[in-house]
């Protein structure tokens, strides 16, 4: 009986160690949103189209994450203090989109995924909504090391599934 035990919870362990790292790869606390803003509201030159400088403001993701998650998801920050949301950055292991992350990609606002943000040999993926003719679409752009088979094909599939389903 000792035996059959330690076969379980050894099962238990292997299979809590497993999940964790799957769902250490959807962790919202890795995100952060960013925001931009003018650093001269009135920049010399421009009759107040703000088109001067810019400074970018990293901040928790949380609330905007939890906003398009909520029930009604038409109704998600667009906004901090009234300036406009212009990216979600996501730290993750693979740069392949999670099924998680397709409610925050049909925002509309920029998801970007890399492992680290700060490595300048990191693997970088980021996925934006473009318009045309033919109507939105979304589309990604990859820039590091070659994706393996299978992380190519996910991708493919998943970028199949954001472009065909219904917003």
């Amino acid at each position: 009986m000792k035996y059959s035990i330690s076969i379980i919870l050894a099962s238990v362990f292997i299979s809590f160690i497993i999940s964790t790292s799957a769902f250490a790869d959807d962790n919202i606390a890795n995100c952060e949103i960013v925001v931009q803003q003018p650093i001269d509201e009135n920049p010399a030159g421009e009759d107040g189209d703000n088109k001067g400088a810019q400074i970018a403001t990293f901040l928790p993701a949380g609330d905007f994450i939890f906003s398009v998650f909520d029930a009604d998801p038409d109704k998600h920050l667009t906004e901090v203090d009234g300036k406009p949301i212009r990216a979600v950055m996501c730290t993750r292991n693979s740069v392949v989109p999670s099924e998680f992350d397709f409610k925050m990609i049909r925002t509309g606002i920029p998801l970007y995924l890399s492992p680290d943000f700060d490595a300048p040999k990191s693997p970088f993926l980021g996925i934006s909504k473009t318009g045309n003719k033919t109507g939105d679409k979304y589309v990604y752009d990859y820039v590091g090391p070659d994706l393996s088979k299978d992380d190519l094909e996910l991708l493919e599939l998943r970028m199949k599934v954001l472009n065909n389903a219904k917003d």
